[in-house]
């Protein structure tokens, strides 16, 4: 009997796995170490936010895309035929899932640590930082804005794939400035401390293998499919965008890791 392995599902096991298993080191750490402040308050809220818009991309792209013979039926076939439909999988759905409940869980930590965790009580009250408090409420704003235009269109003039995926992309975006933003104060709060103590770097090696596998992932089915060019760049760059950024700012963790040490 032969066996056929279909390396995107094995990379996207990989990649699911890896990523879903990162977020637990630093809930534990923070456990066992009875204290969140190896944690950035910026970088957890801006975390879970982020996770919240590519949740969002994700459904709409899995459960509302519509398929090419209906999109011809509404008579716009000519458009919708050169919407190519972004590598979305339920990897990708049920990963983002479990991480968006695993950041509201280190959300609980950061926030109510003392009150639901029987954490050190702090001796100063944490707050977001006023330049990431501000861009995170116009991240809000943005979306809010977004979404309204987006489902207002829809109710006019229908369901769209070009607009679900021009508003999805958006989504990403939002995801990705997040992404960048989110790891900022994460760094400095590691330069301030002169430590990566209570800092679980284990999760760091889980998003490099997770980031290194959902790229490989993506390159094996554009392989299969059409090849990769601008158009499926357009598909998909909002993934490509979020496993590089992720690579970058998790070769600097190490890097930091190295020089502080614990």
């Amino acid at each position: 009997m032969v066996f056929f392995i279909k390396w995107d599902d094995v990379l996207g096991f990989i990649y699911v796995c890896a990523w879903s298993v990162s977020m637990y080191p630093p809930v534990i750490k923070n456990w066992m170490e009875g204290s969140s402040t190896a944690i950035s308050m910026d970088f957890v809220i801006l975390n879970t936010t982020g996770y919240f818009y590519l949740l969002v991309s994700f459904i709409l792209q899995l459960s509302f895309w519509v398929p090419i013979s209906a999109a011809i039926m509404k008579g716009d076939g000519s458009v919708e035929k050169l919407i190519v439909r972004p590598k979305v999988t339920n990897f990708d759905y049920w990963y983002c899932l479990h991480g968006f409940i695993m950041n509201w869980v280190l959300v609980s930590q950061v926030i109510y640590g003392s009150a639901l965790w029987k954490f050190k009580v702090e001796l100063h009250t944490r707050r977001m930082k006023s330049i990431y408090l501000k861009y995170w409420l116009l991240s809000i704003i943005i979306f809010t804005g977004l979404s309204i235009k987006f489902f207002r269109e829809n109710a006019i003039v229908g369901w769209q794939n070009s607009r679900t995926l021009n508003y999805c992309n958006n989504l990403f975006l939002l995801k990705i400035s997040m992404s960048l933003v989110k790891y900022i104060p994460q760094v400095l709060h590691n330069y301030e401390r002169k430590s990566m103590n209570g800092f679980a770097i284990q999760s760091v090696f889980l998003d490099v293998i997770g980031g290194v596998a959902s790229l490989l992932q993506l390159v094996c089915q554009l392989r299969e499919d059409k090849g990769f060019n601008y158009i499926t760049f357009v598909a998909n760059f909002g993934k490509i965008g979020l496993a590089l950024v992720t690579l970058i700012f998790n070769f600097t963790f190490i890097s930091q890791w190295k020089l502080y040490g614990e």
